[in-house]
């Protein structure tokens, strides 16, 4: 049984503001013109009352640009259409979808695609009665032909079920929810000299986010101090929550002491603070540098950070998912961020830790979010799948482990993504795939960081061919089949997508990466 994910916080879903505008024949001497404007005005609310039961906001120009008993419904005159662009830049609208249920002449439609330079839909019904096919047809060469942006060019066409016109529209609000966030990054990046970790900030700010921040440790350090000095019983309620959920503290001499342990939980409790504080910057995802200014010189590891902050509950209340990322990740932190705007729920941030003939094991060292120690479980079922016990690596500390879904017999499906960048063009790894239990041969075998977290994913890739086109020694995941969405949201921002989720599409993007 294949089960699909379930998210266990309330935060409130991205807001996805789709406009709608239906063209119709311009020419006064056009057979039939009653029944074309009663069927373009019955398709167009159609596709609104759709897409408003799917939870889309819809910006409909028509409804105030056209009566209810106007002769000619359809968009048909230049002033129409700057009429229509007004109203949705005025309202923010993230993408367009144009009503083609018949014929119009394309140059209205490229027009206002042009003034928009939004991603743009070409949808028309499955209906023979008209020429909805001549429209969505001619309209999308011409949208090829003037080419005067990005979306002309890379414009989606879909015809019949509207269901399809849905992870278009997850995937383009995503984007341009990506694009007026932040990202921030605590101590920076290129940690252990990692060169795949860092990016060209300036130039991912140009097409996919809004703005990328760096900020010392110090900052959390000093906070997390102040805790330990004045405020104590935070540290004590989060230990208490633990504790009652059934987690296990397995405390020793050197690592996880008392004092190690406080300093960790008071360094979480430092970055939701500074989190807070910063809500006016829209932050839509972290990373936590670590090594070496936190688990060398101040001493503890800030396991707690990537494992707390992408779940959306702590002991003081339900939280914000915060994609967290380690080692000043960029490309890392955009990918489960992207992850995080599409599905919703909490996303996986690890080390690709063991690639085998038709699966991976995505570790991480010491932390990731908790939320995969129980997927689409109670808090308390999570809390009593996780282990507390002394590092392999830093001066001190605790790791945050667990084995995803040991013990299932279903399996959850999901998705796994990598952003990556060769000779400078940029690339998107993905593949459907299925998370299931870690089996008890190959938790044996592991000695390094066995007391971290791990979640063996299922890829359907040879051990051979996943090797060869490994994009990072980090991996991201999120809950269920978001493919689809997936190559959406890079067309649309310049992103080339790459299947790695078989051999055959592995070796193909292989083709294509040795071909840059």
């Amino acid at each position: 049984m294949l089960r699909p994910f379930l998210p266990t916080t309330r935060e409130g879903e991205m807001e996805q503001r789709i406009g709608i505008v239906s063209f119709t024949d311009p020419r006064a001497a056009a057979a039939h013109a009653e029944a074309r404007e009663e069927n373009i005005r019955r398709r167009h609310h159609e596709l609104a009352t759709f897409l408003a039961a799917n939870g889309v906001s819809v910006i409909d120009p028509l409804s105030s640009i056209k009566s209810k008993k106007a002769r000619i419904y359809g968009i048909a005159t230049n002033s129409e259409v700057e009429k229509c662009a007004r109203i949705l830049s005025t309202n923010r609208a993230s993408g367009l979808i144009v009503g083609c249920w018949h014929w119009t002449e394309p140059q209205l439609v490229c027009s206002l695609v042009r003034q928009l330079a939004i991603p743009v839909m070409l949808y028309t019904a499955d209906d023979p009665e008209w020429a909805g096919a001549v429209h969505i047809s001619a309209t999308g060469a011409a949208l090829w032909e003037m080419a005067p942006n990005h979306y002309a060019l890379h414009h989606e066409r879909t015809i019949g079920a509207m269901e399809q016109m849905l992870p278009w529209i997850k995937a383009v609000c995503a984007l341009d929810e990506m694009r007026s966030s932040t990202l921030l990054l605590w101590g920076g990046s290129y940690c252990l000299r990692m060169n795949h970790l860092r990016d060209d900030e300036e130039k991912l700010k140009t097409f996919i986010i809004g703005d990328i921040v760096e900020e010392s440790e110090y900052l959390l350090i000093r906070r997390a101090d102040n805790i330990l000095k004045k405020n104590n019983d935070r540290i004590v309620r989060f230990r208490k929550w633990l504790q009652k959920g059934g987690a296990k503290l397995v405390c020793d001499t050197v690592m996880l002491t008392e004092e190690s342990f406080q300093r960790q939980i008071a360094l979480y409790l430092a970055a939701r603070d500074r989190l807070n504080e910063l809500q006016r910057e829209n932050i839509a995802g972290v990373s936590i540098r670590c090594q070496p200014e936190l688990s060398e010189e101040w001493g503890v590891t800030a396991c707690l950070l990537p494992s707390f902050l992408p779940f959306g509950r702590d002991c003081e209340g339900i939280q914000n998912v915060v994609p967290t990322v380690c080692e000043g990740d960029i490309k890392g932190l955009l990918t489960v961020t992207m992850l995080h705007k599409i599905s919703g729920a909490p996303p996986l941030f690890g080390d690709l830790k063991y690639i085998g003939d038709g699966r991976i094991i995505i570790s991480n060292c010491g932390g990731s979010s908790v939320y995969y120690a129980a997927p689409g479980e109670s808090t308390a079922k999570v809390l009593s799948q996780l282990t507390f016990a002394g590092q392999c690596q830093g001066k001190s500390g605790g790791a945050v482990g667990y084995e995803g879904t040991t013990g299932r017999k279903d399996e959850l499906s999901a998705t796994f993504a990598r952003m990556m960048r060769a000779n400078g063009r940029y690339f998107m790894q993905v593949g459907e795939g299925r998370i299931v239990g870690l089996d008890k041969d190959l938790r044996d075998k592991v000695l390094w960081g066995d007391m971290w977290p791990h979640v063996v994913v299922e890829t359907g890739v040879s051990q051979r061919i996943f090797t060869r086109i490994a994009g990072s020694n980090h991996y991201c995941l999120a809950p269920g089949n978001l493919v689809e969405h997936i190559i959406h949201f890079c067309r649309q921002s310049g992103i080339t997508p790459l299947r790695i989720d078989s051999d055959e599409a592995s070796i193909n993007s292989l083709q294509v990466l040795y071909g840059i």
